[in-house]
């Protein structure tokens, strides 16, 4: 059993996690460990967990704390079938516990016996230093803000820090800069000052070969140093980054015993999973595997563009080409979902996404949202000389994109959005569309099942063209089929082919062609731009046109606008893949958009009906 306190407060059992109640009754737990097996009284207790900020009735909100606190952890057994005491003593309470139970305590002998071993026994003290370490999951106390609570974290932060530099020595001269330069950089998340653990992560970083991100944690240090300081950094600091611009720095760190082999560098593996139910494509995959190969030194990176309307299965075949581009960028795939057509979550900023890049590669950035140029920087400086693949999912633009892609001729970028990007200079576009029926057939085949399929192929056809051959409407009928053995496929076949039902039946655990349809009308419609807010609308009155055809003209009679205001409207709606076109002057809505578009021009009530409100009737007899 033990009780953690280096990090979010936690109790452990031989069970597994303890569920101890809300914020304040962990508060009393770690008021009470943090002096386990003596007595603390009530005065302090109150003062601990509340402050000055304590309630009216502050005993008689200890006692129900504790009385709930002492069930539960009743409950806690450490495999030898003791339990966890919490009693009263005098005008307190003492938690009956092994100090060595709890994390705080058992972090102090740890260090001790780091401290007091010799270097004979180098196994002992490393082996205290590495579980010590472990011990330490975040910022102590995590959630609590009292000023107990803060006084405690910053004592504890002053040991942490002193023992990751103990811990981070030993690791370098024992040649393992990989594993301090993935833990320091999270710890310099936090600490960004502690310029003993900068002095080791700049060491560990050239160890790796990666010198242009240790030079880059001197100049984030030191302007960090000047800002709130108004001095330099230490002449540690100092030294070390004049050693590595000099290239004089040629042991990890100073006492080196023995030959180091050279450390693997990290290589991050971000992609998500491939898909095994993949079907056709073969098309479309061809020349993205052809263009995605590594620039020469004289070129630049490749970058591919993939764009479609949604529930086509952009990102599906990205991925999947990702997974197959994986030995020509032996350096890694880095993933990240730019979220460019969410419906429950902004886009991320070029920032925010270049933030969390650079954390996979090891590098800690501190800029502001209109530092983005300093970030983008910095980003392919980490990047130069590497062979990375990196995968941008679900772009909003061009202008989103641009700050995040690699210079370096050996890296290569693939994108997906709804809309072409080009705002892009040289890139790679590529239009996908619909599955063929064979190949939504057999995709199908692979949720239900050959045999479902074979029994009744005519409802199966029917299926795919009620669904429009876009995988994620098949993929949404497949999984509902799935949790329905006993319905043959004529009966969703049915349900499919009523219009006023088939958004409904295309909803399934969470997922829906609704949902995946209004990110690019709901960018539209949100827009602060008049103009795209009334392309947004006139996309809702093209819905109630019967005619899934429209001719300039016609669209012009719907939308009451001239032809020419009316033809540039419908070719943003084409930009915006809420239309297509296939010759100059004629245009075309699918189906499922058109019943979309229907269902936002009635309102809300329509969308979860599927009846059409007075206000649709009335205006599709105006339209007629």
């Amino acid at each position: 059993m033990r009780i953690r306190l280096l990090g979010p407060i936690e109790v452990e059992s031989a069970d597994g996690p303890l569920d101890v109640g809300p914020r304040q009754r962990r508060a009393v737990l770690a008021a009470l460990a943090v002096d386990a097996g003596t007595p603390v009284s009530i005065d302090t207790l109150t003062e601990r967990v509340w402050g000055p900020a304590a309630p009216e009735a502050p005993r008689s909100a200890l006692y129900a704390h504790v009385a709930r606190l002492r069930r539960a952890l009743a409950q806690a057994d450490d495999g030898s079938g003791r339990t966890i005491g919490l009693g009263r003593h005098g005008d307190g309470y003492v938690l009956d516990v092994e100090r060595q139970q709890v994390d705080l305590h058992r972090l102090n002998r740890l260090i001790d016996t780091g401290r007091a071993a010799t270097r004979i026994n180098d196994e002992k003290r490393v082996a205290a230093l590495r579980e010590a370490m472990d011990l330490w999951r975040g910022d102590p106390l995590a959630t609590l803000s009292s000023d107990w609570a803060n006084r405690v974290r910053r004592s504890v932060a002053s040991q942490l820090i002193s023992l990751a530099g103990a811990w981070g020595a030993e690791e370098l001269r024992l040649g393992s800069p990989e594993a301090v330069a993935e833990r320091l950089a999270r710890i310099l998340g936090s600490y960004p000052l502690a310029e003993p653990l900068v002095s080791l992560q700049m060491r560990a970083l050239c160890a790796m070969g990666r010198t242009p991100e240790a030079l880059q944690y001197y100049v984030d240090t030191r302007a960090q140093v000047v800002e709130q300081f108004g001095a330099e950094p230490g002449p540690e600091l100092r030294n070390l980054h004049v050693a590595i611009l000099r290239g004089e720095l040629d042991e990890p760190y100073p006492g080196n015993v023995g030959p180091v082999t050279t450390p693997i560098r990290h290589v991050p593996r971000q992609l998500p999973a491939d898909i095994a139910r993949f079907s056709g494509r073969h098309d479309d995959l061809a020349p993205v595997m052809n263009w995605l190969k590594p620039a020469s030194t004289t070129d630049s990176a490749p970058v591919v563009s993939i764009y479609g309307t949604a529930g086509v299965g952009k990102s599906t075949l990205a991925i999947h080409a990702a997974h197959k581009l994986t030995s020509r960028y032996p350096d890694g795939q880095l993933y990240i979902a730019l979220r460019g057509t969410s419906v429950d979550a902004e886009p991320l900023t070029p920032v925010d996404a270049l933030a969390r890049l650079l954390r996979t590669l090891g590098v800690s950035m501190s800029c502001d949202q209109e530092q983005v140029d300093e970030a983008a920087a910095l980003f392919r400086s980490v990047v130069a000389g590497r062979r990375l693949l990196l995968v941008l999912d679900n772009a909003v633009d061009a202008a989103q994109v641009r700050p995040l892609l690699p210079s370096g001729a050996g890296c290569g970028t693939l994108v997906t959005s709804r809309q072409p990007l080009a705002g892009l200079s040289d890139v790679r576009q590529l239009r996908v569309g619909p599955l063929t029926i064979p190949d939504a057939i057999a995709l199908l085949s692979h949720w239900v099942g050959a045999e479902r399929v074979a029994a009744e192929p005519e409802a199966a056809t029917a299926i795919a063209e009620w669904c429009e051959c876009l995988p994620l409407a098949l993929r949404i009928v497949g999984a509902r089929l799935v949790a329905r053995p006993g319905w043959p496929l004529a009966e969703l076949r049915d349900r499919l082919a009523d219009e006023r039902r088939r958004l409904d039946n295309l909803e399934f655990d969470g997922v829906g062609l609704r949902a995946s349809m209004a990110g690019s009308y709901d960018r539209l419609s949100g827009s602060p731009d008049r103009s795209e807010r009334a392309i947004a609308e006139a996309f809702k009155l093209l819905g109630t046109s019967p005619m899934t055809e429209l001719s300039r003209s016609t669209a012009a009679r719907v939308l009451a606008r001239s032809e020419a205001h009316t033809e540039r409207i419908l070719e943003r709606l084409v930009d915006a893949q809420l239309l297509e076109t296939s010759t100059p002057g004629s245009y075309r809505m699918g189906e499922l958009l058109r019943l979309y578009a229907r269902e936002r021009f009635a309102g809300p009530e329509t969308e979860m009906t599927g009846e059409p409100s007075d206000k649709e009737e009335t205006s599709g007899s105006r339209l007629a």
